[in-house]
């Protein structure tokens, strides 16, 4: 037989295990907690609804049979499970409610562009509670190009189209849709309304458009403008209305089949005022002062009236008025002129004063003069009265350019040098003028009586009184009683030089045409040796230093004579008469030696 077996020990409870441990949880959060029984055989059984629960802290959270923890306030409370014999805590943490959700209000708005509306953000926590977030959220819409939204919330719609608003904080968002519609156009309202024109004159016009979300806009730049009936106001694209004719018209502003009219009155406008220039003016005895009158109308133009108004003067023998506007002052005095237009007018005082200088006449206007000469100029003055006066010595003269000749302040005017210059006088802004032209010095002597049986011969003399100046050509031209060109040449006359020539035997004894002169003229040039140092008078450079005189016989009775002694006569020697004389020298120098030489006498001290 076999041996009996000992029975089994019997199995106890060793202990009780609660889970979870330690857990947190947020306000209005329920939390299931478990209870497992350990057993000495190793078993486990779970407990949780027949052990028996309690929380240390009812008011931080309360536990249900079966093991429901309900949170009740933050805080920290310790929940025990007791089983049998045995038991188990945990400590559970209550903290404050988190939010679980947010709600965009309004839902699904409806915008028109440019319209604007403000958003709220809701946030519903875990103890139930809920909370306006719109200030603490990241607000953000999408596309960006059909509505903006600001930070506060405040969506406003751009243009046309769908978008999407989203409100964010951390992982929990809510949004919402939005649905962008064009306005329609209900209406146009034109201002200013009836308005009043006169023909030329405008007025800007403006058209507000009406739509059908009550807001408004200026749409005159989009509206097509008309006026009906043409010719009397006309009005363009961007609404400037202008008068054109007298009579009434309707401006009419249409888009999209909505139109808005205004009524235009196109009148003449009225005279309001006149005025008159200038006011107060002076005028020189004998002088016009043009006058103008200028009228100012009902619509602020003004239009010059000087034509059609009426001219009165107050006292005719002092300014005389005529219907064009022009003052003639005709003796001193002051008057008062008037410019009527109608029941309209205007007076301006006018007062007549001593003539003044109006032009000034330099006499001589042109002026040629040699180098080295002086001449006598006058200024003569006419005043606004016509009447003249010599002002020589009272106004100021001057020179365009003083190295070619100058002028004092009695109007001599002095010659330098070669050249054209103008000599100008004024007074009181008054300006005249005159030409001066100066000339390279031409002398000229006259002979009579040559190679006559019994007559001392006539001699000619020559001399060089500057010093500083260096040796100088005397070119002398011979001429015969009937003005031709007998005899020339050239002849060096050296400073303080004396030279002296014989009618008979120097200048008139070579006649270019073989016949000898009897009576006629010397001319003399001086002419600057360094430049033609041979001399040469067919090729003259002009040079004003040279003296010449002359000793001339007259005869008296048969044995009897007389011996003068004249000096040169000095004038300007002209361009013309320059040219002449090169030129008929030219002729004769082509033979040689030969006839119309002249010569050059002889020099003080030399045999």
């Amino acid at each position: 037989m076999g041996q009996n077996q000992p029975p089994a020990p019997a199995k106890h409870l060793l202990s009780i295990a609660i889970a979870p441990q330690s857990p947190a949880i947020a306000l209005g959060i329920n939390l299931q907690f478990s209870a497992t029984a350990l057993f000495s055989d190793g078993s486990q059984t779970d407990v949780t609804g027949t052990a028996t629960w309690t929380s240390a802290q009812p008011n931080v959270a309360s536990i249900k049979t079966g093991g429901m923890a309900i949170s009740k306030t933050v805080g920290t409370t310790s929940i025990t499970a007791a089983y049998e014999s045995m038991s188990a805590s945990s400590t559970l943490a209550v903290s404050p409610a988190g939010l679980i959700s947010i709600v965009v209000t309004p839902q699904t708005p409806s915008l028109n562009p440019n319209q604007s509306i403000q958003l709220t953000a809701t946030g519903t926590f875990t103890d139930g509670t809920s909370q306006n977030l719109s200030g603490v959220v990241t607000w953000s819409s999408t596309p960006t190009n059909v509505l903006t939204i600001s930070p506060t919330g405040l969506a406003t719609a751009t243009s046309p189209g769908a978008a999407t608003v989203t409100a964010r904080q951390g992982s929990i968002f809510g949004s919402d849709s939005f649905a962008i519609a064009q306005p329609t156009l209900v209406s146009i309202a034109v201002s200013p309304p009836s308005i009043t024109l006169t023909p030329a004159h405008s007025t800007q016009l403006k058209a507000v458009g009406t739509y059908d979300d009550a807001s408004t806009r200026d749409i005159s730049a989009s509206v097509i403008w008309s006026a009906s009936p043409s010719g009397i106001v006309s009005v363009s694209s961007n609404g400037v209305a202008t008068g054109k004719a007298l009579g009434a018209a309707t401006i009419t502003a249409a888009l999209n089949a909505v139109s808005g009219m205004d009524a235009v009155a196109v009148v003449a406008p009225t005279l309001n005022s006149i005025s008159v220039t200038p006011s107060g003016a002076s005028i020189p005895l004998g002088m016009n002062q043009q006058l103008s009158a200028f009228g100012t109308y009902s619509d602020g133009s003004t239009q010059d009236l000087t034509n059609s108004v009426q001219w009165v003067s107050s006292n005719p023998t002092i300014v005389s008025v005529s219907g064009s506007g022009m003052a003639t002052a005709d003796a001193l005095g002051t008057i008062m002129v008037t410019a009527t237009s109608g029941t309209i007018g205007a007076t301006s005082q006018l007062q007549v004063i001593p003539p003044i200088v109006v032009s000034f006449t330099v006499a001589p206007a042109n002026s040629l003069i040699a180098v080295g000469a002086r001449e006598q100029l006058s200024a003569l003055a006419t005043f606004s009265d016509g009447t003249t006066q010599d002002m020589t010595t009272s106004v100021s003269w001057s020179t365009e350019n003083p190295a070619i000749a100058n002028v004092t302040n009695q109007g001599l005017l002095e010659a330098d040098q070669v050249g054209d210059t103008v000599v100008s006088v004024s007074s009181d802004s008054v300006v005249g003028s005159a030409n001066v032209s100066v000339k390279p010095v031409l002398a000229v002597s006259y002979f009579s009586n040559a190679h006559t049986s019994g007559f001392a011969d006539a001699t000619v003399r020559l001399t060089d009184p500057d010093a500083s100046s260096g040796s100088l050509c005397a070119e002398i031209y011979v001429f015969d009683q009937d003005q031709q060109l007998s005899e020339c040449c050239g002849c060096l006359v050296s400073p303080d030089g004396l030279r002296t020539l014989s009618v008979n035997t120097d200048l008139t004894a070579n006649p270019l045409t073989g016949a000898t002169s009897r009576a006629g003229v010397v001319k003399i040039v001086s002419a600057d040796a360094s430049v033609n140092p041979s001399c040469d008078p067919t090729a003259i450079a002009p040079k004003a230093s040279l003296v010449a005189w002359s000793t001339n016989i007259q005869k008296q009775s048969a044995s009897a004579f007389a011996v003068t002694e004249t000096t040169f006569q000095l004038g300007p020697l002209g361009d013309d008469e320059l040219a002449a004389l090169q030129n008929q020298c030219s002729f004769s120098s082509t033979r040689g030696s030969g006839p119309g030489v002249c010569s050059c006498g002889t020099i003080a001290g030399t045999p």
